[in-house]
């Protein structure tokens, strides 16, 4: 994926210099200085391009080298050097035996007999048909003899023809003016180029081989920085140019696939990144080039390392530092970067002195000077904060220190503010703990929380385990200090707000995708930010590459000249920023939504209300109340995997879809209340209105269910007498804390002038209670393209939904027309209705959330499927889609939705982003299920709460819903809470509104 790199060759056998005097046909063109360029007329595929001086020695002999930039990219396409030679070395001698040929070799691979050929009008030349070692482009290399000259071209097949051109134009032979055309064009060389690559070759042009350069390039330098997300969206866009101009069987893919392989593997998205793998390897085992089989082992050896299994991972590292040394790669900094990557996972095994020993070996190779850029800025910063923190772990304090300090100057030097520079400071900031220096820890974790809320692509990858540390800190700080405690707690607060999950994170990227895409004005703010950070992010790495070059290299003027380019990319990327604030605010909420602080929300609060907010860690989790203006905080003993745990034991006694009643863990959910929110109990005393903001397994159990008094009888099952949370408060819930900031800003009621409509029953064909087609789903590996019809038809029917929407709209006074089903709901019906006219709208369908479709980055709601599947019809209405519709709702009804998979696998998360969609979308409130219940249930609950709220809205949604319940749970056949505990309210319950 290297752009053809400058070729410079050693003394000696060659020396470089400029053509002589002017011939006969004309004056040679005159590039005298370092990035003069001449016209070079239009490729094979009809690219304008042009000739670039790159290189002229002021030695004797002088010496000059020519980079070929075409239309359409900025890297080059293509090199021209010329240098006297001997009278007697033909040009098939330079293919096989010169220092222009041992170079050319470390760039490319799989290169052909040398076959003789002509150039310049029957000019003696010689031709190598060759490969990109990286991205498998095909590569001409030619070599031809003008009297004492040889001029060498290396270049794709479709612009040999333009170097021709513009070696004419160098010989005199034409003059620049006269780019285009001529005979020559049709020399044997080219012929035989085009001929060798085929029609094919011809037809690829160097704006799909330069988007893929620069993709790759890009794919990379954002997954150094941190940001998986785009990286693995360019490295998708990479592996689509490649499969269509190269074919799905071509050994180019396998590197691409590594890389998408170790982007899905870091995210978490482990079964994925092995099918990925899977594909992968036997692409890479038919790879000429030498040290794709060592980089894949060693991209296993990560994938195995970010789930835990670091024998398996010691094991791999060491074999691709065998295949590496037996490849020869040591000079391409291949064995270091294995070396690296054994480092890491000794690392995780504790043995500190091998990994150390292993870590340093790779240092050694990535410090020296001459290396590249990448080897000594990305990697060299990656080893010394490994080694930073074996050494914190060994209390060796002051060495700790200076290699964190080392790799966080090489981060900041290459990334600025991003997610790598993050986690510099937090690596910092947990040094300072184990000093036991808390101010300094503070001011690290404090800087490092400054760059995840700043900076998109490090709130994204700022994950729960990357701000514990810093909570523990404020906490345990609050603790020394009461004095401090109501500040310390309300900074906890905003700080638990940073990570959030990575569905949701998926779910929202995709969401921003879609609707910036629907609205030509945003799409052109949102690609001017775009293009402003990456030129930003590109000169910044130019600029750390000048200041790595040994003193008597640096260039002064070349890098203010770069400083000055760099500050005016920042500069731009800060406009595009500040428009995207002012004109779209909520699309910039919806990609960078920055935490709520406590003196934000408790304005927002009215009089019985307190908003309780939940952070799961593994260690713990953290619970936060802020009522009255004030913030209390304490720590839940109970880990994420024990959560999970007892979640799941709930949902299970609440699964009645066997026909089967089982009883309900009373026990377990005091248990539970206990643990989370016992604590505050005081706090919570008067309290109507809770507002909670799960995170975790939190998200898939409804609160309402907790009990709040132990159980006179733990084997009871009449339930009438249990005290539930949600028996003396309403309950509602809110994807974040800074949603009620929006909720709160549009609080006034819906003025659409239509009561109702709703869309169910789709035209499905499986039997109730079929579970086959949820599974078939579940094994699906969706990117992007349309799931399969036939598969989502085998889906249970719902016809229960079609009595439940008709006696919705019954109760609310609507017509007959305003209920959708069967056939008639598909999506292309949803997207033609104006939806902005009804004050409720329903949606009685299965609900796919992530988890349930493996690869599916966003939840969706089935809808019925057409014949033929498309990209913009397939029967699922992505959360992306609904972010795109426009409503005027007081409510969005979501029925049959359910937030745990068929594996028992919690998905709530999935359902936090799909009402975030609803309420981009223009909804105040989404009531849904956490598993699908009884229809009669769902009837009678939805149109009690419904008719309870259009008669009396100042109750609030959330006090409508908690009287539902409760009369459901009153009576003896429905006070189990299969019945009536599903429901959820998600989005501004309260009254007045």
């Amino acid at each position: 994926m290297r752009a053809l790199v400058a070729m410079g060759l050693c003394g000696g056998l060659l020396a470089l210099m400029p053509a002589p005097g002017a011939a006969a046909e004309g004056k040679p063109a005159e590039l005298k200085r370092v990035g003069d360029e001449i016209a070079a007329g239009k490729n094979a595929t009809g690219e304008e391009c042009r000739l670039r001086l790159v290189f002229s020695s002021k030695e004797t002999p002088p010496a000059q080298r020519l980079s070929l930039y075409c239309e359409g990219w900025n890297a080059p396409s293509g090199e021209i050097s010329r240098f006297r030679a001997s009278s007697e070395l033909p040009p098939e001698r330079l293919l096989a035996d010169s220092p222009w040929q041992k170079q050319f070799s470390q760039r490319l691979t799989g290169c052909g007999s040398t076959e003789r050929t002509t150039l310049l009008g029957g000019v003696p030349a010689a031709l190598q048909q060759c490969q990109r070692s990286e991205g498998g482009w095909p590569v001409v290399v030619v070599a031809a003899s003008v009297g004492p000259r040889v001029y060498t071209f290396e270049t794709f097949p479709t612009n040999l023809r333009v170097l021709e051109r513009a070696a004419e134009i160098l010989e005199g032979r034409r003059q620049a003016e006269q780019a285009q055309g001529s005979a020559s064009m049709f020399s044997d060389a080219i012929r035989r180029a085009e001929t060798i690559v085929g029609v094919s070759g011809k037809l690829i042009g160097i704006q799909d081989m330069g988007a893929a350069d620069t993709l790759w390039e890009l794919g990379k330098r954002y997954f150094r920085a941190g940001n998986r997300s785009s990286a693995e969206a360019a490295f998708r866009r990479v592996l689509e140019i490649h499969e269509r101009l190269l074919g799905p069987g071509s050994p180019s893919l396998g590197l691409v696939l590594m890389e998408l392989a170790v982007t899905a593997s870091v995210q978490g998205r482990f079964a994925e990144a092995d099918q990925i793998f899977a594909r992968a390897a036997p692409l890479v085992e038919k790879s000429l080039a030498p040290d794709d089989q060592g980089q894949l082992v060693a991209y296993r050896s990560w994938h195995e390392q970010h789930q835990g299994r670091f024998p398996e991972a010691v094991a791999l590292a060491q074999t691709s530092i065998a295949l590496r040394e037996r490849a020869g790669r040591e000079e391409s900094g291949g064995v270091a970067h294995s070396q690296a990557t054994l480092a890491h996972a000794l690392a995780g095994l504790k043995r500190y002195d091998d990994a150390a020993d292993a870590a340093e070996r790779a240092l050694r190779y990535f410090d020296a000077p001459g290396h590249s850029w990448e080897w000594r800025m990305w990697w060299a910063g990656e080893m010394r904060d490994l080694l930073g923190q074996m050494l914190r772990d060994q209390k060796r304090f002051a060495e700790a220190r200076a290699q964190f300090e080392k790799g966080l100057r090489r981060r900041e030097l290459m990334f600025g503010e991003s997610p790598r520079v993050a986690r510099s400071h937090l690596s910092l900031g947990r040094l300072a703990r184990a000093e036991g220096d808390m101010p300094a820890a503070l001011l690290s974790f404090r800087r490092a929380a400054e760059i995840q809320i700043k900076n998109r692509a490090a709130r994204e990858a700022a994950t729960v385990s990357l701000v514990t540390p810093y909570l523990d800190a404020l906490l345990d700080a609050a603790q020394a200090a009461p004095g401090q405690r109501q500040a310390l707690h309300a900074e906890a607060f905003a700080a638990a707000q940073i990570p959030r999950g990575s569905e949701t994170t998926r779910a929202l990227q995709a969401m921003a995708t879609r609707v910036a895409a629907g609205d030509p004005a945003l799409a052109g703010v949102v690609r001017g930010l775009q293009d402003a950070g990456r030129r930003r992010d590109a000169l910044r790495s130019a600029l750390a590459q000048e200041t790595l070059k040994l003193a008597e290299q640096r260039d002064a003027a070349r890098e203010e000249q770069l400083r000055a380019r760099y500050r005016e990319a920042e500069e731009q990327a800060e406009v595009f920023e500040t428009r995207l604030q002012a004109q779209f605010p909520r699309y910039a909420r919806l990609t960078a939504e920055p935490p709520a602080t406590v003196a934000e929300i408790a304005p927002l609060l009215r009089p019985g209300e307190a908003v309780a907010a939940f952070l799961v860690s593994s260690a713990e989790t953290l619970v936060f109340l802020v009522r009255d203006g004030e913030t209390h905080a304490h720590r839940a003993k109970i880990t994420r995997r024990t959560l999970e745990r007892e979640v799941k034991g709930l949902r299970a006694s609440l699964d009645l879809s066997g026909g089967v009643e089982r009883p309900f863990d009373v026990a377990a959910a005091h248990r539970l209340y206990t643990l989370l929110l016992g604590p505050l109990a005081d706090r919570l005393a008067g309290v109507t209105h809770l507002i909670a903001v799960p995170s975790g397994p939190l998200l898939s159990l409804p609160l309402g269910v907790l009990v709040t008094r132990p159980p006179t009888s733990p084997a009871a099952t009449d339930y009438r007498s249990t005290t539930w949370l949600v028996s003396d408060r309403a309950i509602s819930v809110l994807p974040s804390v800074a949603s009620l900031r929006d909720l709160r800003a549009v609080a006034s009621p819906s003025v659409a002038p239509r009561p109702f409509i709703g869309f169910g029953d789709p035209a499905l064909g499986g039997a109730a209670g079929e579970t086959g087609a949820v599974s078939s789903l579940a094994a699906l590996c969706r990117q992007g393209e349309p799931v399969d019809a036939a598969v989502l038809r085998a889906l249970p029917r719902l016809p229960e939904t079609a009595r439940e929407l008709r006696r919705i709209a019954q109760v609310l006074g609507a017509d007959a027309g305003s209920v959708v089903l069967g056939a008639d709901a598909t999506e292309a019906r949803v997207r033609a209705a104006d939806l902005s006219r009804y004050r409720v709208v329903a949606f009685a369908t299965h609900g796919l959330l992530p988890g349930e479709l493996q690869c599916q980055s966003e939840p969706a709601l089935v809808l019925t499927p057409p014949a033929v599947a498309s990209a913009t019809e397939d029967g699922l209405l992505d959360a992306s889609e609904v972010a795109q519709l426009k409503l005027d709702a007081d409510w969005v009804v979501l029925s049959a939705c359910n937030t745990a998979g068929p594996d028992g696998r919690l998905g709530g998360e999935s359902l936090s982003g799909l009402t975030r969609a609803f309420f981009y979308a223009g909804a105040r409130a989404v009531l849904a299920t956490h598993w699908a219940v009884a229809s009669h249930a769902t009837v009678w609950l939805t149109t009690g709460m419904l008719g309870l709220y259009a008669r009396e809205p100042a109750l609030g949604r959330a006090e409508a819903l908690r009287r539902s319940q409760m009369a459901l749970a009153g009576d003896l056949p429905t006070a189990h809470p299969f019945f009536w505990a599903p429901f959820i309210l998600v989005g501004d319950g309260g009254g007045g509104s």
